[in-house]
């Protein structure tokens, strides 16, 4: 049950970050009046502009968000590859577990039907009462 809860929370989670991806990407092609600024983009070392937040300098917002769109397509790929998560309660068999026989019992009914082993055990516990 908490299994299936946690996969239907992170499939929620990629799908209310592709809703917010979108939204703000519909925002800024509202500012910029029609999609020319993916062009504008650094697309080949928009990662050495990310290194700016740890020296807490000014980032490029074009970078930042095309970090979004590479983490969010990997956090989908990474989502949807996952195995769904088997129920627990229907994958399990219920199996009615039966005691082996016990072995001293077996025994003893086997000594006990014949009486040329039962004349030998007789005999053998005399000499161990008289040693």
């Amino acid at each position: 049950m908490r299994s299936r809860f946690f996969g239907a929370l992170g499939g929620l989670l990629v799908l209310l970050n592709w809703a917010f991806f979108l939204t703000v990407t519909l925002l800024i092609w509202a500012q910029a009046g029609d999609f020319a600024w993916l062009q504008q983009l650094h697309w080949t070392y928009f990662l050495t502009d990310l290194s700016g937040l740890f020296a807490l300098a000014a980032v490029p917002a074009g970078s930042v968000w095309l970090a979004w769109l590479l983490l969010s397509a990997c956090f989908s790929v990474v989502w949807l590859g996952k195995p769904a998560a088997p129920d627990t309660a229907k994958a399990v068999p219920v199996l009615a577990v039966t005691p082996p026989p016990d072995a001293v019992e077996v025994r003893q009914g086997a000594i006990e039907s014949r009486p040329e082993v039962q004349e030998k055990l007789r005999r053998l516990n005399r000499w161990l009462s008289q040693a």
